[in-house]
């Protein structure tokens, strides 16, 4: 069955596509803003007073940012993935990518909920890091849950309109 241009189906795809994009453009924010506190730890470096935390926050940004671009990447198809059996048999190209869009959404979704769990848990453990700094480690976990939704989000677009790209 295929999914006519301007079906129910393609714009529910074209939405879940668009909060996808809402969800990279932390990814986008991030990557801009990233650059101030490295400037300032060169800056206070040469003045003989190195901060602490520039390390550690820029650490958990750039994890941040990997999962927030996750379902993004997946949309423009920068992403591994085999392609031998469409190409051979390209009849099937349709069914392979809503199959494809199917796993993208079982990993999706469990990395949600398992990184959900994790980040609950290191909540209600109240878990620190292990420096100086002492941060929560509730806010950098919420990369999983969050790069999990984008995951699955996106992977539910696939499967509504799968892309078919041909030879």
């Amino acid at each position: 069955m295929t999914v006519r241009a301007g079906g129910w189906r393609a714009q529910l795809a074209s939405q879940l596509t668009a909060v996808s994009r809402v969800i990279a453009t932390i990814s986008a924010l991030l990557a801009l803003v990233l650059p101030l506190p490295v400037l300032y730890e060169i800056v206070m470096d040469q003045l003989q007073r190195p901060p602490i935390w520039v390390f550690e926050i820029s650490g958990y940004a750039i994890i941040m940012m990997g999962f927030c671009a996750a379902g993004y990447g997946l949309n423009t198809g920068h992403h591994f993935r085999l392609k031998i059996l469409a190409q051979g048999r390209p009849d099937l190209e349709p069914a392979l990518a809503r199959l494809s869009g199917c796993f993208e959404l079982a990993f999706g979704l469990v990395l949600l909920v398992s990184g959900w769990q994790q980040a609950h848990a290191a909540l209600t453990q109240h878990l620190v890091s292990n420096t100086l700094l002492q941060v929560p480690q509730f806010w950098p976990e919420l990369a999983l849950p969050i790069g999990g939704a984008a995951i699955a989000v996106q992977a539910l677009a696939h499967i509504l309109a799968p892309r078919i790209t041909g030879r």
